[in-house]
């Protein structure tokens, strides 16, 4: 008896590792500290943005947009031979007037794969969370349909 529970155990771990790890990969390829941080709001602009990782990854790409989409150029160039876990990218010039900004993020380890995010950042007089921005565009409208039938023809043509 002990020994088919025991075989029942391994089996069961064995299809559950995976599934662990792959949770677990995803927190380890994510950054442990950004700066600005998400939804942050500053006083003045950023002079860099910063990303620190728990691991060595391989930074494929960090662009930063206006909260209308728009790309800004801030000269991020992938380096195919730089795997690290800390990475500082400097704004040298004014950053365009914009609500909040995006900054999006691509890494891998080479082992793991792929993951991709972002983190919102605010700054300036009367600057607020990008959260709250986001969330204020949000219409309450309602729409008005036409009552069943109203837009049908009573005979085909």
């Amino acid at each position: 008896m002990n020994q088919k529970i025991l075989t029942l155990f391994t089996a069961l771990m064995l299809l559950i590792s995976p599934i662990l790890s792959a949770q677990h990969s995803h927190g380890i390829l994510t950054p442990g500290v950004t700066f600005p941080q998400d939804d942050s709001v500053l006083i003045d602009p950023p002079q860099m943005v910063t990303m620190s990782f728990r691991v060595d990854v391989r930074l494929l790409k960090l662009a930063l947009y206006t909260a209308e989409e728009e790309w800004i150029d801030i000269g991020f160039q992938y380096d195919p031979g730089r795997k690290n876990h800390n990475f500082v990218l400097p704004i040298p010039f004014e950053l365009p007037a914009s609500d909040y900004y995006i900054a999006r993020w691509s890494v891998t380890d080479d082992v793991r794969g792929l993951v991709n995010g972002e983190f919102k950042f605010a700054f300036g007089d009367g600057a607020i969370p990008p959260s709250e921005t986001i969330s204020s565009q949000i219409s309450d409208r309602e729409e008005v349909l036409p009552s069943t039938g109203a837009y049908r023809r009573e005979t085909l043509q």
